[in-house]
């Protein structure tokens, strides 16, 4: 992702990107694509959702995005790093014979100046 500073961010931008990550930890997820979700997530998020891909078993996924809001919510600096709360919500399809339902989660990025690899998707909690 962008680089995003607490003071001066531009933050459309940011969650420009954020929802592009959005779409893009959906399809990884539908493919079970252990390398894009890798290259997206904490090490922490990914061996949970390596441990969910595990339960649903490899059969295809198919998840449609119909609707995507993005909030930033906070920006905080924890020890040598960003961490950003984005709240995201709208309308998803998670089967095809399925009719959408509206959705609302927390995500928390983090970008670990240490790490060197930007913006990580570190959390997601579903709201509602």
């Amino acid at each position: 992702m962008a680089p995003l500073s607490a003071a001066g961010a531009d933050v459309e931008a940011f969650l420009r990107v954020a929802r592009a990550s959005f779409v893009e930890l959906q399809a990884a997820w539908d493919a079970a694509d252990l390398r894009a979700l890798a290259s997206i997530t904490t090490e922490e998020l990914l061996a949970e959702l390596r441990e969910q891909l595990e339960v649903r078993g490899p059969g295809p996924n198919r998840t449609e995005v119909l609707a995507l809001e993005a909030r930033l919510l906070g920006l905080d600096e924890v020890g040598d790093g960003l961490v950003a709360s984005v709240e995201f919500s709208g309308w998803i399809r998670e089967r095809l014979e399925e009719r959408a339902a509206p959705f609302r989660e927390l995500w928390l990025l983090a970008n670990l100046k240490s790490a060197g690899r930007g913006w990580q998707i570190a959390r997601v909690q579903a709201l509602s």
